[in-house]
């Protein structure tokens, strides 16, 4: 150990004179670690002020002689070990320490202490034991009176080890006892024996027991439950029985079948309720994405619109007009003919949130409002960062002119297009995934169709 201790001390010296020529220096020109070690100056000086009691430990030796204290009566083992040495030579001892042990002197006092004691507290909420109705109380303070107790009643029917009694009315009238014997009280004895190791001494309580008072509600169910077995004795000899749902005021519900209780009902309403808020939520999700999806399929359509018309030397606002009377017309059109509604309507949907915001912003250039306003804030409800970046560029048309906003808009078209390749693809990966369900569950069926029948012939 003292070899540990002076290979602590030695790291000591060294971060101490690190931590000495750090203070002459500015933090700049310090290193990661000469900076931590000069700010854990008092790390240093903890760990030598350890490193110093644990060494000095290292030549502490026991003077005079060593005490062991026992555990006192009724305490439990324990080991002691020592470290035996002569000059080089060292071995260890361990010792297994027994608790005090009482003389025979010391013994017969402590029994008749622990008799006592246990005269004093066996009728527990009783009377007396010559009035007993209640359960009996045989604990004993083990750390006082150092003994193993055992109790044996003489009737068990009537009470068990622990002198929890059995003394209600109708138990004791089944056991054979009657209405005589229960105003009288039953006579019954209790032995008790104390242990001390090999050692025994035992004592007898006579004890008369009275049936349990009963309270009111106690009766009631008493009677209830009576009622029960005098219909199923009545009915030995038939098929079945019937009884009655109201005995004595108390209600009477047949349990060892399944069946739905109110509060069952209300956590499973509640549950449901939860379901159907977390799927309202998950659809105003999903209705979200695809809101958001079908504006990343609608944008290059919509770059190249403005291009076209803007080139044509159209104003953007009313390139606007023009977009929703095409869509609205072409809607018209599909109602007019039936047989290509179904065709063409998953083709042109993927326009209708556009077309629905774009038709927000007819209505308040109508009203009034500037182009600029309305640019802002049709960006802002289409949310998405290509959206926002279009109208900008609108924006700085209304405010600096037409003046390079064409090729602007063709670098935002090209984009536009690379990104609908990109969208293509990723639609493309995911169809792929989805097919992968169907396909291992097609699996299964065929190896269900090749392995049953193997098993099948080999049976």
């Amino acid at each position: 150990m003292r070899w540990i201790n002076g290979g602590i001390y030695g790291l000591i010296f060294i971060l101490f004179l690190v931590w000495v020529l750090s203070l002459k220096k500015q933090e700049t020109e310090l290193s990661g670690y000469v900076r931590y070690i000069k700010k854990h100056g008092s790390v240093i000086l903890l760990l030598l002020l350890v490193n110093s009691i644990s060494f000095g430990m290292t030549f502490w030796k026991e003077q005079g002689q060593i005490y062991i204290k026992k555990d006192g009566y009724g305490g439990s083992e324990k080991q002691v070990d020592f470290l035996l040495e002569k000059e080089e030579t060292k071995e260890e001892v361990s010792l297994t320490v027994h608790p005090r042990t009482l003389t025979k002197k010391e013994l017969e006092a402590k029994w008749q202490e622990a008799f006592s004691y246990l005269e004093e507290h066996i009728k527990g909420e009783n009377e007396s034991l010559s009035n007993v109705n209640k359960n009996l109380d045989f604990s004993l303070d083990y750390e006082e009176y150092p003994f193993d107790l055992e109790v044996q009643p003489e009737d068990y029917g009537l009470m068990d080890s622990e002198g929890n009694l059995r003394n209600e009315s109708s138990v004791l009238l089944e056991a054979g006892y009657d209405e005589n014997d229960l105003k009288k009280g039953i006579p019954t004895r209790v032995t008790v024996s104390l242990w001390y190791g090999e050692e025994c001494d035992r004592k007898v309580y006579e004890l008369l027991i009275f049936p349990k008072e009963e309270s009111e509600m106690e009766k009631q169910f008493s009677k209830a439950s009576d009622y029960l077995k005098q219909q199923e004795q009545d009915a030995l000899y038939q098929e079945g029985f019937a009884v009655s749902p109201n005995v004595e005021g108390v209600q009477i519900t047949r349990t060892d079948q399944s069946r739905v209780t109110p509060f069952e009902i209300l956590v499973i309403g509640g549950l449901l309720i939860g379901l159907l808020l977390l799927r309202e939520r998950e659809n105003v999700k999903n209705e979200e994405k695809r809101r958001r999806e079908q504006l990343l399929r609608c944008y290059p359509w919509f770059v190249n619109e403005l291009v076209l018309l803007l080139g044509a030397g159209m104003q953007v606002k009313n390139i606007f007009f023009v977009l929703i009377e095409e869509y609205e017309n072409e809607k018209k059109r599909q109602k007019e003919e039936t047989n290509r509604v179904i065709k063409k309507s998953h083709m042109e949907d993927y326009k209708a949130p556009l077309m629905k915001e774009l038709n927000v912003a007819r209505r308040s250039l109508k009203l009034g409002m500037s182009e600029e306003q309305v640019y802002y804030q049709l960006g802002r409800r289409l949310k998405l960062p290509c959206y926002i970046k279009l109208m900008t560029l609108l924006e700085q048309n209304v405010r600096k002119g037409a003046k390079g906003i064409t090729e602007a808009f063709e670098q935002e078209e090209l984009a536009a297009l690379e990104e609908r390749k990109n969208l293509a693809k990723r639609y493309g990966e995911e169809a792929s995934t989805k097919l992968l369900g169907p396909m291992i569950l097609l699996l299964l069926v065929v190896m269900c169709m090749i392995m049953i029948p193997a098993f099948l012939s080999f049976a």
